[in-house]
């Protein structure tokens, strides 16, 4: 090892961990649910492409950003569109952080194992 030491090595490779992780979730926002919201729907039974008020979710695993009625603009109402995304839910996004990340690390740990077993 070098002047880091194992430590600084350790620490390293959880920031790297954590901002692959933060980025996968940040890439996540682009999953939608449901998929299919073009307009809003006013009365029931609704359309195939409608969506009501915060029908619309935004993230994956756990939904971030929800479509809101406030700050839309009509255009926007029962759909998630870019000003939606000022409103996020910031626990869902750490959690989703933790997830992701946590997935990185176990990706990482197969990696670093299955290398120790295939060695000659």
């Amino acid at each position: 090892m070098s002047k880091l030491g194992f430590l600084g090595y350790r620490v390293i490779l959880t920031v790297l961990i954590i901002l692959v992780g933060t980025g996968l979730t940040i890439s996540s926002l682009g999953y939608k649910r449901p998929a299919n919201c073009q307009q809003l729907c006013i009365k029931e039974p609704c359309q195939i492409d409608q969506c009501k008020f915060g029908e619309q979710r935004a993230g994956f695993l756990l939904p971030m950003v929800w479509d809101h009625e406030i700050g839309s603009p009509t255009s926007g109402w029962g759909k998630v569109g870019l000003e939606d995304y000022i409103s996020r839910n910031p626990a869902t996004f750490v959690l989703n952080i933790m997830f992701y990340s946590f997935l990185v690390w176990l990706f990482w740990r197969a990696i670093i194992l299955s290398s120790r077993y295939l060695r000659p």
